[in-house]
């Protein structure tokens, strides 16, 4: 019998989907053709709107979490799922983990206070995990450095560990997309899309100051921004939103040549609006966050043959260039941004670029790029150098967490016991002998 397969979202999955949500769904519609899959959602399964038979479909709590893990083969997560459960340290299943987003990166970029922690999240699933995912090769190269510096390319790993690091970026749909409303109601205009949220390491103050400049000579243009409002309600507006808002209005562009458009977009819906685009746009830093990115709305624009303009260093924009599917432009440069809408909105410019998106868009159908998964989960197993001893997995090399953590809970019992601090002073008497 084919493997049985758990998939653990991190995010919210209803009509309005991210990232992370969206990757699950085509993960386990791409899966469940070869195996017995369930889908496992944070939020209550009345929220999705639509069936998708025959994947099981269940809420993940920590009342339910140990009958899932006991009742599948290959357990496939991401992010703090993996601390959140701490069955799935202890389990001897099969761990897939799926690391194409690199948190830690993102958490310097907004300044956050939890970075210490997004690192150790990394760190214990790259110390206990059997097989990781990555969006690119960089990306590879990324989590091969890290996995040699927690010892797990060891004499056990290392014929294997090239197999075990396996590269299924973000996908697109393998339909055409096809219109079912009206996406906008702006007749008449040229329109950038902004097709996703405006976290911290993007820039679109740079793209909204290129409009300003460019309106009185291209006065039907618009720049709007698709996603203002996560659909995971504990995802705060980032003060780079607000800061775009401001800027758009100090110009006078605020809901007029610059759109914020509010909430988020059904994921049913999505088609409608990227068809009536005319430009898909990304514009971020010169960061090492960049350079490891995968620029998930990306594929979108690909998906609805849209031309491009986004900002270089990332793999996608390498791909861009490569297939001539658009144009890319330096960061922060907002003479480039000029010249890049202006080329864009010429009519024979344009038309060059179709044919180049088309041909990037079909080597990232969610079909193709699932492939490689297909095949793990067909031929998956333990890690060489992974045992589970004492309900803890750990490494048979390097790891010593077990006997580390007895021996701390065992010094805890000693210096909270009486005959401890009763002694406290002779203690101190030894040491002042010594010096």
């Amino acid at each position: 019998m084919s493997n049985s397969i758990l998939i653990l979202s991190p995010d919210v999955i209803t009509d309005r989907m991210a990232g992370p949500a969206i990757r699950y769904w085509e993960f386990a519609k791409a899966l469940v053709n070869s195996f017995q899959v369930t889908l496992a959602i944070p939020n209550s399964i009345s929220e999705v709107p639509i069936s998708i038979e025959p994947i099981n479909l269940v809420q993940h709590q920590h009342e339910n979490i140990d009958t899932l893990i006991e009742q599948h083969d290959i357990i496939i997560f991401q992010g703090f799922i993996f601390d959140h459960y701490p069955s799935l340290q202890q389990t001897s299943k099969i761990l897939i983990a799926d690391l194409y987003d690199p948190v830690p990166l993102e958490g310097l970029e907004q300044g956050n206070s939890d970075f210490n922690n997004q690192v150790n999240m990394m760190n214990s699933q790259l110390k206990k995990a059997d097989y990781f995912l990555c969006a690119s090769d960089r990306q590879r190269d990324l989590w091969l450095g890290h996995l040699l510096a927690l010892g797990r390319i060891n004499s056990l790993t290392y014929k294997q560990i090239q197999q075990r690091i396996i590269t299924i970026p973000f996908g697109l749909p393998d339909t055409i997309p096809q219109r079912t409303d009206v996406g906008f109601e702006y007749k008449d205009s040229f329109i950038l899309l902004w097709g996703g949220g405006i976290w911290e390491w993007f820039d679109p103050l740079t793209v909204i100051r290129a409009i300003h400049h460019l309106l009185p000579d291209y006065p039907n243009l618009k720049l709007i921004f698709l996603g203002t409002r996560h659909p995971n309600p504990t995802i705060p507006i980032m003060p780079k939103q607000k800061q775009a808002e401001i800027l758009a209005k100090e110009l006078g562009l605020y809901n007029k040549q610059v759109i914020f458009q509010n909430g988020w977009v059904p994921y049913a819906s999505l088609a409608n609006y990227l068809l009536d685009a005319d430009v898909g746009v990304s514009s971020h830093f010169d960061t090492l966050e960049t350079h490891f990115s995968f620029r998930t709305r990306i594929l979108h624009y690909l998906w609805a043959n849209k031309p491009i303009i986004t900002t270089s260093g990332d793999v996608l924009a390498d791909a861009i260039i490569a297939n001539n599917a658009g144009i890319v432009v330096e960061p922060e440069n907002e003479s480039d941004w000029i010249t890049a809408i202006k080329n864009m909105y010429d009519p024979d410019c344009y038309s060059a670029y179709l044919n180049g998106v088309k041909t990037l868009a079909e080597k990232y159908r969610w079909s193709i790029v699932t492939e490689p998964l297909q095949n793990l989960c067909a031929n998956a197993s333990l890690a060489p150098d992974m045992t589970v001893e004492n309900g803890l997995r750990k490494s048979q090399i390097w790891d010593c967490e077990y006997e580390y953590n007895l021996l701390k809970n065992q010094l805890a019992i000693i210096e909270n016991s009486n005959s401890w601090r009763i002694t406290e002073s002779l203690r101190a008497m030894r040491r002042f002998i010594k010096i």
